[in-house]
């Protein structure tokens, strides 16, 4: 499997670009729309807005592009067998809600409410879009961890229709940012379900920041990214 973790990154990149830009466009309309009024006004207003539909409008191209890190994705997964297509799509719709619901619900909510507060203790724009900043999770990590769910849920679903004597090894990065449950993987070798579940309680990755994964074993394990030898500094 080729290394594929940069592009992942650089659409998450994008993806949390996308939120900063809709929040800031956001913000800054809602704001003028209740200019002048009282608190009271103004969430009478705003009440009737349904900012989780301007959200998942104005991120519906950095969704589009998660999609295309997911075919890429699949596209980089050795295996001999397969899931079916309504399998893959509930996968990516699990890892697509757990993504609307840290961001698009998340940020729709915290923006009502900081625009009321805004308007009662007299604050700027830029000091309102900084405190909605503030309270969000990082939407980098959050597309970061929808991969990795993603690729966590895959692994586990291909590895319960191959046979039980089919092979696996950890794939991805060995380097100064390897983790030690991650090198103890790697370092594993190849190893049946049976023995991975037995040695680490699951074929999951780290989840959060991690560049690796459980993958069956081709005839060429360096062709696949898999460097048992740690990379000297």
């Amino acid at each position: 499997m080729a290394d594929i973790s940069d592009k992942l990154d650089q659409i998450a990149e994008q993806f949390a670009d996308k939120v900063d830009l809709a929040t800031s466009e956001l913000v800054g309309y809602l704001n003028e729309l209740v200019k002048g009024k009282t608190s009271a006004e103004a969430l009478e207003i705003l009440s009737g807005i349904n900012l989780e539909t301007a959200l998942e409008l104005k991120l519906a191209k950095a969704f589009t592009a998660y999609d295309a890190g997911i075919i890429e994705f699949l596209r980089n997964t050795y295996t001999t067998t397969s899931l079916s297509e309504p399998t893959i799509r509930s996968l990516l719709k699990m890892t697509k809600n757990n993504i609307s619901a840290n961001v698009t619900k998340h940020l729709s909510s915290v923006t009502m409410q900081n625009i009321i507060d805004g308007i009662a203790t007299n604050k700027t724009v830029g000091e309102t879009l900084l405190t909605i900043q503030e309270q969000l999770p990082n939407p980098k990590l959050v597309v970061n961890t929808a991969y990795n769910q993603f690729s966590n849920s895959l692994t586990t679903l291909l590895a319960e229709e191959l046979p039980e004597n089919t092979k696996w090894i950890y794939i991805g990065a060995n380097d100064a940012k390897t983790r030690d449950r991650c090198r103890a993987k790697i370092g594993a070798g190849a190893l049946t379900r049976k023995q991975i579940l037995n040695k680490f309680g699951d074929m999951n990755n780290e989840l959060y920041r991690c560049r690796h994964k459980w993958e069956q074993m081709s005839s060429s394990p360096e062709d696949q990214n898999y460097n048992p030898q740690e990379l000297k500094q």
